[in-house]
């Protein structure tokens, strides 16, 4: 019987947030383990609002030693009254590939 305790953390953890100013809006991310890793990231945000639609991504390698993280400073763009955008951080250690995804605004105020 496998107890909650005896469950392996994941080797890779990615975390997203997003930050505001104005109309400007910021999404970044966190990749963190708790072992040596390296890999590839790519970080892709889709935005989408009453005048079109458009999409950014950038991509770098990283290298993670135990217990620390990797900071991907993210990707800044204007987002207008009722615009939606998703954020998917996409990334590749050795043979195994993680994600995690992000859609925002947070908040219920418009910008």
């Amino acid at each position: 019987m496998t107890m909650p305790g005896d469950i392996s953390p994941l080797p890779i953890v990615c975390v997203m947030s997003e930050h505001r100013q104005g109309s400007q809006l910021r999404v970044e991310a966190e990749i963190r383990s708790n072992r040596p890793q390296s890999g590839r990231y790519r970080l892709l945000v889709m935005k989408q609002g009453p005048s079109g639609s458009a999409q950014v991504s950038q991509q770098s390698e990283f290298s993670l030693v135990p217990g620390s993280a990797v900071r991907v400073e993210g990707l800044s763009f204007s987002l207008e009254p009722y615009g939606r955008y998703r954020a998917r951080l996409s990334v590749r250690a050795g043979d195994a590939e993680y994600a995690c995804e992000r859609e925002g605004p947070d908040g219920s105020g418009s910008l």
